[in-house]
């Protein structure tokens, strides 16, 4: 299990943004984020750890507090989103969205679905 003292972590900053990401988990996926996630090389951007019923995901080279996700079964997920410039440069909550649940998706062991939210991701990007 990763914990936060695993990876250089730094606090979300004071702009942030809140929003609601409407997934639901079931035990099993819930039991998968909780296992975390460590960059293992250089081009694994992300380290996601669990403390106290919230997803923490940290850009793993900067240390950055991207999102803050709490965890629950209720088909909605209250998220907290960096909203720093020096720190993220995403400023649309759609496309935060979409990231999420890539980011979630791999946690959770469900990759099958990531080509295509990564290909939407890339298409929003360049609108």
């Amino acid at each position: 299990m990763v914990k936060k003292d695993d990876w250089k972590t730094l606090e979300i900053p004071t702009q942030f943004e809140t929003f609601f990401l409407e997934r639901t988990l079931t035990k099993k996926d819930l039991a998968y984020i909780k296992e975390g996630h460590r960059s293992e090389e250089m081009e694994d951007k992300w380290f996601m750890y669990c403390e106290d019923h919230k997803l923490f995901i940290h850009r793993s080279w900067t240390g950055y507090c991207i999102y803050i996700v709490e965890l629950s079964d209720n088909g909605k997920l209250k998220t907290i989103v960096n909203r720093d410039p020096q720190q993220y440069k995403e400023t649309d909550i759609e496309q935060d969205k979409l990231q999420l649940n890539i980011l979630i998706n791999r946690l959770v062991k469900q990759n099958g679905e990531n080509a295509r939210l990564m290909k939407l991701f890339f298409e929003r990007r360049k609108s």
